[in-house]
């Protein structure tokens, strides 16, 4: 997203109000001081004075149970039926304020809109699958709330429940699917990710803002292996399942014919890291295949997306390429002229999302 050097970037107006409200003049010797030296030097003040604090990943869910379902500024009445548990204190309200560098004066606040608008932005969110309790996303780092994230780390790690988890929170159906359709997860994590397109950054706290337009250029999922010595690879399938002897078959045969590593020998415990990779990026593939309904946003508002176990890269789903690709079945109408409006459509479609893309770079 491109800004002029001097003016307030549209990021801002997430936080920035029309008038600025008065504070306490600083000693006219600091002003004096911080406004004399050289701007490359005054930048780099900026930069470290504008960077807002980082917060560790909770160690497991045990020492994270301060958690609630969220609730929608749209409608308050109604809480997020998703098995999505976030911290009832909100991690963001320092990125939603004013700096208080930009209301000491105008020359300082252009400044330090011209270094919001030129820096980068990389957010880091943590989220744990806490087996038969869904998903407990936790925001580690958020530098700005911006409309465009030039990247997003999403680090997940696998965790059972805590012994004195509450029982309400407790869905041991996670991995099954209900009248032909996807698992719970599956849809947890359709809407994890469709909130943020929608909401920003709020979409992982108590209250979830009213919707607007967010994109990603780069969005990482980075599955962690369990530490060694982990003995159980079971994501949390129902014994005897059947979509979790499917997903074993399915891993076995990806596995076996190299088109997923097999971990060596002496890293065993890295196999339930594989195994939920392996299930993210399969589904992911299904969902970008409906890209006229669930797969519309991601294809909108995704440059790419990077799938990784521990760090090393397992799968990467380039948008771009992916959308040149539609329809990836030539179409076949019953009449000839049925296929060309078809073809007309897809065409219309593509064209309309290729330009939405090119809005923010």
């Amino acid at each position: 997203m491109q800004h002029q050097a001097r003016t307030q970037p549209a990021e801002l107006a997430l936080s920035t109000q029309t008038s600025l409200p008065a504070l306490p003049k600083p000693p006219r010797r600091i002003m004096a001081g911080l406004l004399s030296i050289a701007p490359e030097l005054r930048d780099l003040i900026l930069e470290e004075v504008l960077r807002l604090p980082e917060r560790e990943a909770p160690a497991d869910p045990s020492v994270s149970q301060d958690r609630k379902r969220r609730k929608y500024r749209d409608d308050m009445r109604c809480s997020d039926g998703h098995d999505i548990w976030v911290k009832e204190k909100n991690f963001l309200a320092a990125a939603q304020e004013t700096p208080a560098i930009m209301l000491v004066n105008r020359q300082l606040h252009a400044e330090a809109a011209a270094v919001i608008a030129r820096t980068k932005t990389h957010y880091r969110l943590d989220v744990m699958y806490v087996k038969e309790c869904g998903l407990w996303p936790t925001w580690l780092s958020v530098p700005r709330l911006a409309h465009h994230a030039d990247s997003i780390y999403v680090q997940f790690r696998i965790f059972d429940p805590p012994t004195d988890v509450n029982e309400d929170w407790r869905n041991p159906r996670q991995f099954l699917g209900g009248d032909g359709g996807p698992a719970m997860i599956v849809w947890n994590f359709f809407a994890m990710m469709k909130d943020y397109l929608l909401h920003g950054p709020t979409a992982f706290e108590s209250l979830v803002a009213t919707k607007n337009s967010f994109s990603v250029k780069t969005l990482i999922l980075d599955i962690l292996p369990p530490p060694p010595g982990t003995k159980d690879d079971n994501l949390g399938f129902p014994s005897g399942s059947a979509q979790g002897s499917r997903l074993e078959r399915f891993v076995a045969s990806r596995m076996a014919s190299h088109r997923w590593p097999i971990p060596p020998e002496g890293m065993e415990h890295t196999m339930p890291a594989e195994k939920l990779a392996i299930f993210i990026a399969g589904r992911l593939s299904s969902l970008l295949s409906r890209h006229e309904d669930y797969g519309a946003p991601v294809f909108h508002r995704v440059g790419s997306i990077d799938i990784r176990v521990g760090g090393e890269t397992r799968r990467l789903f380039d948008l771009d390429e992916l959308l040149d690709m539609i329809p990836t079945r030539p179409i076949k109408g019953k009449t000839p002229e049925e296929t060309l409006k078809q073809q007309k459509t897809i065409d219309d479609w593509k064209a309309t999302m290729s330009k939405k893309r090119k809005t923010w770079g």
